[in-house]
């Protein structure tokens, strides 16, 4: 027969008189709070008067949040649970223990003082020598907002819903009135009801109309009737996502350091579009650093004359992916594919044939880029015809315009041997740090609605992040040690 220990869930222990006799000196914990106590909470405890009862010290509150975001505690109530069930919370407090709702409201108040607060850890991370800025590399991901995608309604459709309730409604009143005229009574109880709910509803839908038209007029979009709208977080956008399907959501951005991966920039917007994100988060991290990178590198989300021409401007070596005309990996007639002659102003296409200058478009439009398009007669009679050409005048077009220059240098830039090995540290740089908020800090979704509190919170998903790297830092694992020791011999071997 089998031999087991006894156990009894009424066995009697001897608990410590300190909890932090229960917590190791390289815990987490004890380096979230040593670095909120260096930090300046003026901006903080300025905001609090010397009248009425005695508040809770805004560093204890940090410490809960910042220590929560970083173990996966994003909630106000899951947070209070934790000050009884977990020791680092609970060593946190200093015995006391702050409602849920206190909680709730001092992240709710103080989400305009973290950008500061995260500069300051920043700036610690420098002076420890962790970021060095050397290489920085830019990314951006989709992130679930609080809000459901099914709350989401187009322009269309609350034209037509507004048309449909306007006649149910007026229906109605009609049929009231028809019941007191046979009964000489007061109307069904029911009907009143069903008429205000109809009108509530009626009242929400124009109000979200006009902030819709307010955010985005019909003559300025180019596809009016398919703008959203989000009854719960109107702030927040209908995105499409490689592993999510379509959801509602945002698309935050960050710039990450090479040296230790910490974040040094970040931009928040509603866009699902990064390409406009690239010169906000350039200039973040001159804001919160000091200056720029040395270098910079993107992926081909970021690729335009103007994202190339701003990295110039601040005088940082851009590496930023070539994007496709097709979108085709592989298609060998794709418009990079085209070779332009500076000095016969002509198009070399893949099977060798001239393609010359024929048009100009928005030559006097100020509004607008100037366009060259470059055709060729060959393109009739040419073999590869229907797999190159697309339009119904069997030639193929190629479009130039003034920006054409400065990407086609991109292109080669990128492409050259150089570029290639700059390049390709991208992914080990930032793609990472997405990894680790979503898998090991297990941030999904946003918890706050409106851009400025997921914008808030944000900046404190990425706070908590580098206080996890700082003490990944100061507190290596074995296995990071030899990784860093093996690699440091490969490069002075390769040198």
């Amino acid at each position: 027969m089998a031999k087991f220990k006894s156990y009894s869930t009424e066995q009697g222990e001897l608990f410590p008189m300190y909890l932090s006799d229960w917590i190791p000196e390289d815990h987490l914990v004890r380096l979230v709070s040593d670095i909120v106590d260096q930090l300046d909470l003026t901006v903080m405890t300025n905001r609090y008067s010397h009248r009425g009862e005695e508040a809770y010290h805004p560093a204890m509150l940090l410490k809960l949040w910042f220590y929560g975001y970083a173990t996966g505690v994003f909630t106000s109530r899951t947070l209070r649970q934790a000050m009884d069930e977990n020791i680092p919370f609970r060593w946190l407090c200093g015995g006391h223990r702050p409602d849920f709702r206190t909680l709730s409201d001092f992240r709710k108040d103080h989400l305009e003082s973290l950008p500061g607060l995260f500069k300051q850890v920043v700036h610690i991370a420098i002076q420890l020598g962790y970021v060095s800025l050397g290489h920085v590399s830019i990314d951006g991901s989709k992130l679930k907002a609080h809000a459901s995608k099914h709350k989401s309604m187009s322009r269309d459709r609350m034209n037509q819903e507004i048309e449909r309730l306007e006649k149910e409604i007026r229906e109605a009143l009609e049929q009231a009135g028809q019941i007191d005229d046979q009964e000489n009574e007061e109307p069904l109880s029911l009907l009143p009801e069903s008429v205000t709910n109809r009108q509530s509803r009626l009242e929400k839908i124009r109000e979200a109309l006009r902030q819709l038209e307010a955010r985005k007029p019909v003559e300025e979009s180019k596809t009016p009737d398919k703008d959203q709208f989000n009854f719960t977080d109107p702030d927040s956008q209908i995105m499409d996502t490689k592993t999510q399907g379509v959801i509602q959501g945002y698309n935050p951005q960050i710039a990450v350091d090479a040296d230790q991966g910490f974040i040094v920039g970040l931009q928040m917007n509603p866009s699902s579009s990064d390409q406009h994100q690239f010169q906000p988060v350039l200039g973040s991290i001159r804001n919160i650093t000091g200056k720029v990178p040395e270098k910079v590198s993107a992926d081909a989300g970021y690729f335009s004359a103007d994202n190339i021409q701003a990295a110039t401007k601040a005088e940082t070596d851009a590496y930023i992916a070539a994007t496709r005309e097709n979108k085709q990996h592989g298609n060998p007639y794709d418009k990079t594919n085209f070779t332009y002659i500076p000095e016969t102003d002509t198009y070399v296409c893949p099977a060798g044939q001239t393609l010359i200058h024929k048009y100009t478009y928005y030559e006097k439009d100020p509004q607008k880029a100037t366009q060259w398009v470059y055709m060729s007669d060959a393109c009739l009679t040419c073999p590869f015809q229907k797999d190159c050409v697309k339009s119904g005048s069997g030639k193929r077009r190629v479009k130039r315009n003034e920006g054409d220059p400065i990407r086609e240098a991109m292109r080669t830039k990128v492409q050259s041997d150089a570029g290639k090995d700059i390049y390709r540290l991208r992914k080990a740089i930032v793609e990472p740090a997405w990894g680790q908020m979503k898998e090991c800090q297990g941030f999904r979704q946003f918890h706050l609605r409106g851009e400025d509190k997921v914008e808030g919170e944000f900046v404190l998903l990425a706070l908590s992040y580098n206080l996890r790297k700082l003490h990944s830092a100061k507190y290596p694992k074995p296995s990071t040690v030899y990784k860093r020791e093996r690699s440091a011999q490969k490069r002075k071997k390769a040198a």
